[in-house]
């Protein structure tokens, strides 16, 4: 099982670099030994982590070096992003069966859930024949298994991410502030981004002080998976106002509708309890507590 974390007895620069390589590696693996809808949605959340990864140590590498593995590993991941929305959709449609389908009528989702996957197969099948998957998209994982893996980053003092710690947790503070001012789907899903990217930089952290940060990783990742789950909702909501899934009921669009917002005005309401919490503390204060850890507990 791979982890994505720094181990406290390798340079800085080593660490980034079987970080990133593992992180590449395992794109490679899941495309060869998943199911494709697990395989894409398991490459874009690597890609994720990877660009965590770049974003740490962003000061160190140099604005252009930071853009350049920034933007390749956030272009592939665009470029699965459709398939795998269409796989997101039938998750949502599933959570909201289980929470909501005691109270529908029986057979109230299958029809949708029927319809996207139709979609996604049809899609699959486009992809496939450009040989997406099994030249394109392997062939841009080489091409990062070689070349983007090993980045400039020649200090290993720990404390070099520092700015990177600071920046990344005042963005999700005042994305935080932003988020209940004006609720709208981009501003929630720009949070959420700077959850993730907190949430990766804490894990790559656990041999700090593994105890709290644990703890401290888990709370963070709730978060993201209410606001993950939330933003689920609002791209299946653009969706159904976009083309309804091909429904032929009014009514049934009109209820589903219904049920997207009533389950959004929860995530929301937990995930501003949870965030206010994580985000209690002054950015500055909260990387000088992060610095102290690591002086007490790095090489």
């Amino acid at each position: 099982m791979m982890t994505y974390k720094f181990e406290k007895d390798k340079t800085l620069k080593k660490n980034i670099t079987s970080v990133a390589t593992e992180e590449v590696d395992a794109c490679i693996t899941s495309l060869a030994t998943l199911t494709i809808h697990e395989a894409v949605h398991d490459i874009r959340k690597r890609l994720k982590k990877l660009r965590a990864l770049a974003r740490l140590v962003r000061d160190e590498m140099g604005e252009d070096n930071y853009k350049s593995v920034n933007i390749y590993y956030r272009d592939l991941g665009r470029e699965l992003a459709d398939f795998r929305d269409l796989t997101a959709h039938i998750e949502t449609m599933e959570i909201l069966r289980e929470r909501y389908g005691d109270h529908l009528y029986v057979n109230f989702f299958n029809s949708v859930i029927k319809n996207i996957e139709k979609e996604r197969d049809v899609m699959e099948k486009e992809l496939r024949e450009k040989s997406f998957f099994s030249e394109h998209l392997v062939n841009k994982l080489n091409y990062a298994q070689k070349e983007l893996v090993k980045w400039p980053v020649n200090n290993n003092e720990i404390s070099i991410i520092l700015p990177s710690i600071q920046r990344v947790y005042k963005r999700g503070k005042k994305a935080l502030q932003e988020a209940y001012e004006n609720p709208g789907k981009e501003i929630f899903h720009e949070w959420r981004k700077r959850v993730k990217y907190l949430w990766y930089q804490v894990l790559l952290l656990q041999e700090t002080w593994p105890e709290l940060f644990s703890t401290y990783e888990a709370e963070i990742h709730e978060l993201a998976d209410y606001l993950g789950n939330d933003h689920d909702l609002m791209v299946l909501n653009d969706k159904l106002n976009k083309d309804g899934f091909g429904l032929k009921d009014p009514q049934q669009v009109e209820l589903i509708h219904a049920v997207v917002m009533e389950y959004s005005t929860h995530l929301r309401s937990n995930a501003k309890v949870k965030g206010e919490l994580i985000y209690a503390e002054e950015p500055e204060d909260f990387s000088k507590r992060i610095d102290s850890y690591t002086k007490v507990n790095w090489n």
